[in-house]
């Protein structure tokens, strides 16, 4: 059996990952304005995902969990500051949106460093290797 007599298995620690994931983001982005879901759009928006309904899919889960059903608003709270530029269906990064995805990346990067102190990237790939195994075996049921 791979789980031992403990109340704090799997489930436990990406929850428990997953909020502190999004606590720390919103810490290290706080001079941006920005917080987690909204880094992660900004990123999804500066590498081509450019329809709504494709960030969306992207971040399927984070919605669920969110108890969200679209990114439009922050699509649309990007448009207002001046970041993204929507013509029919299509999001695209401003030159101000730009800048602002490069200060931020800037950020996240740091604050990656810091929170895989200590993570060799093999430790890493694996680790992230068996968690889509998993998701995986899940997803066949």
């Amino acid at each position: 059996m791979l789980q031992k007599n403990t109340t704090k298995r799997l489930g436990y620690w990406l929850l428990h990952l997953h909020r502190l994931f999004d606590e720390a983001t919103g810490r290290a982005l706080a001079e941006e304005k920005l917080d987690r879901r909204q880094w992660q759009v900004l990123h999804a928006i500066s590498i081509g995902v450019d329809k709504v309904t494709d960030i969306d899919a992207a971040f399927a889960p984070f919605l669920a969990v969110d108890g969200g059903t679209s990114y439009q608003l922050v699509v649309d709270e990007f448009v207002e500051r001046g970041w993204v530029l929507v013509t029919g269906e299509t999001v695209t990064l401003t030159e101000p949106g730009n800048a602002a995805h490069e200060r931020a990346e800037t950020l996240v990067n740091a604050h990656a460093v810091q929170s895989l102190s200590g993570i060799s990237e093999d430790e890493f790939l694996a680790a992230n290797d068996v968690l889509v195994r998993i998701a995986a075996n899940l997803e066949s049921e």
